[in-house]
């Protein structure tokens, strides 16, 4: 969940009202249904109760607004710091993601940031799984990370920060590419390059062939994501990965990306940091990310509008 989803849903669940929640937000009515039905869709769970007399807060809608409130709360402190920082903010961060998942935003993000902070160097620091992600923030080897929501993060402070999607990616002259959308029957009889059991994605692809109830026909399984690429784009094999594995060979048109109709396989992104590491540079830099979410732009992802 993003937090203008949040913001949305807070002032809706205190005015039990939309017109009025559209008024303080100074958004249209309609726009504020259109978020709230969004966050619907993504918690999958109805957050409202709708009738002629009005509405009121399911029980999930109540234990998401208690969470948004803290949640919600923690950003505008990390804002009223920034705003109240008089000092002249120098020194270095790190900031740390998956093997691809920032290397092109890093460069998009650094300039911005460099541009507002021309005194504090940001760096860029490379796992291939979202653990080692959490185990470097852990040793104090990266000052902020991206995890996925299922990594364990006990010990260490965590922000929402947007979702991440896996893509059904085809070659150029794969026959699903002329679907506008690929249904489940449309998926049962492909050959499939996929991770290699050990590895910790095939858990979300399981997900994903679970919900969609097929057992894959696999023809190649390993744990290297830019072989399954170069495989998918030379031949007629599908596969299943992470957006920011992929948005770089579909914008070069190395491969194509199709919908599986009426499935979105997301997970939510978390921004983590050691609670002992607040620093007035790491509290710049959460700012910075967060504005930027604000503004609909997505640090793992630049292509994400």
């Amino acid at each position: 969940m993003e937090l203008w989803q949040l913001r949305t849903f807070k002032a809706v669940a205190k005015n039990l009202h939309f017109t009025r929640a559209a008024e303080e937000l100074n958004l249209s009515q309609p726009a504020v249904s259109h978020q709230i039905k969004s966050l619907e869709e993504n918690i999958g769970e109805k957050l409202f109760l709708r009738d002629k007399e009005g509405i009121e807060l399911t029980k999930i809608g109540e234990k998401i607004y208690e969470h948004a409130t803290k949640i919600l709360d923690i950003a505008e402190e990390l804002e009223i710091e920034i705003k109240e920082e008089d000092d002249f903010l120098t020194g270095s961060l790190k900031i740390g993601g998956v093997t691809r998942g920032l290397n092109n935003p890093f460069f998009i993000f650094y300039n911005d940031f460099k541009k507002k902070y021309p005194d504090i160097e940001l760096y860029y620091h490379n796992e291939y799984v979202f653990e080692g992600i959490a185990e470097s923030v852990r040793k104090g080897e990266i000052d902020i990370g991206f995890v996925s929501n299922d990594v364990d993060v006990r010990g260490l402070k965590k922000l929402p920060y947007g979702f991440f999607d896996f893509i059904l990616v085809v070659a150029n002259d794969h026959h699903l590419v002329n679907k506008k959308k690929v249904s489940i029957v449309d998926l049962q009889n492909q050959d499939w390059v996929m991770f290699e059991t050990s590895h910790r994605l095939t858990i979300l692809t399981k997900k994903f062939f679970k919900e969609i109830n097929i057992l894959p026909k696999s023809i190649y399984e390993t744990n290297d994501g830019s072989l399954i690429r170069t495989i998918v784009s030379s031949g007629k094999k599908i596969a299943l990965l992470p957006e920011w594995g992929v948005f770089e060979d579909i914008a070069n048109d190395r491969m194509k990306a199709v919908e599986v109709e009426g499935l979105r396989l997301s997970f939510q992104l978390n921004l983590i940091w050691k609670p002992e590491s607040d620093s007035k540079k790491i509290n710049a830099l959460m700012a910075f990310l967060l504005e930027k979410e604000m503004q609909g732009i997505k640090f793992i992802n630049p292509t994400n509008k």
